[in-house]
């Protein structure tokens, strides 16, 4: 009786097991293609300009499901006036965020319409989404 028992169970929890393998195959995909190309980064590591900055977070986000699916691009030019400090050569050093939790320097990268557009101003295409 008892090794019936666990006979069963030990059946039972093979084919579980091969079941969730099955699943988790079937329920992984690729990740997505980026879209545009990745900017040059300056000398200093940061980029030239804030379109440079934007285009390298939508190269970023569009790249990953996960990002795809949170990612706001933001960009800001991290050089600051100090007073009494004489002015630099090099005043663009742009970075780049998915969020403007860093203050009001940050800017929106892409105005789109929701309804139409991806966070990236792509069209949408409700049949063929890019992350499903």
């Amino acid at each position: 009786m008892a090794r019936s028992v666990v006979a069963f169970l030990v059946a039972f929890g093979l084919a579980a097991a091969g079941d969730a393998t099955a699943l988790r195959r079937a329920s992984q995909q690729p990740p997505p293609e980026p879209e545009g190309t990745q900017p040059e980064k300056a000398t200093d590591g940061a980029y030239k300009n804030k379109a440079d900055a934007c285009g390298a977070c939508r190269f970023a986000a569009t790249g990953s499901c996960a990002m795809y699916k949170t990612c706001l691009c933001y960009a800001t030019n991290t050089h600051f006036d100090i007073g009494g400090v004489p002015e630099p050569k090099d005043v663009d050093n742009w970075r780049w965020a998915c969020g403007n939790e860093g203050g009001s320097k940050y800017e929106l990268c892409f105005k789109v319409n929701e309804l139409y557009q991806d966070a990236f101003g792509d069209k949408l295409d409700p049949n063929n989404p890019k992350c499903p």
